[in-house]
């Protein structure tokens, strides 16, 4: 009599088990994909340098002045834009160097942060400040010399230092 209840019992739930299993494939169900999901990276870009064609001839010991370079930032992420500056020619080394100079100018390996973060058509701008020392001698005369300025953009997003003045990348 046990024997005939456990097999009665084993059929029972046999058989709501197959009514279950038989029921959760017959609902209703439906899918769809979208396939169009694009993605494209941004740009950082310079355009060229305007007004840095600088030709400054016949300059006499305490002599100075100034020009001004502009760079325009052309890419599509906001950037930090920066300049390093080399000085190079007779005219620097001339009577022992140091009668022609740049003054404040970033001759360093590290860009100098131009402003603050540049949107796309930005411009950023770099006054040269030069002087040909009164002290130079005989030496130094018909000699020349060059300023020469690289600007450089990295991008500011997930680049930007603790104080916002600049990018970690540059530092």
């Amino acid at each position: 009599m046990i024997g005939k209840r456990l097999a009665l019992s084993l059929l029972a739930v046999g058989v709501t088990s197959l009514v279950v299993t038989a029921a959760s494939f017959a609902l209703f169900s439906a899918q769809t994909a979208n396939n169009n999901n694009t993605f494209s990276a941004g740009t950082v870009t310079l355009g060229n340098v305007a007004n840095c064609g600088n030709t400054i001839n016949n300059i006499a010991p305490g002599d100075s002045g100034n020009f001004t370079c502009s760079v325009q930032y052309t890419g599509s992420l906001n950037a930090w834009v920066g300049y390093t500056a080399t000085m190079g020619g007779d005219l620097t080394t001339c009577d022992g160097g140091g009668r022609f100079t740049a003054p404040g100018l970033n001759t360093g390996a590290v860009p100098a942060v131009i402003g603050t973060e540049a949107a796309p058509g930005d411009s950023r701008s770099v006054t040269v400040n030069w002087a040909f020392a009164l002290a130079a001698g005989n030496d130094c005369q018909g000699d020349s010399g060059n300023i020469g300025l690289t600007f450089y953009a990295v991008q500011a997003r997930n680049n930007t230092n603790g104080t916002n003045t600049g990018p970690n990348a540059w530092q």
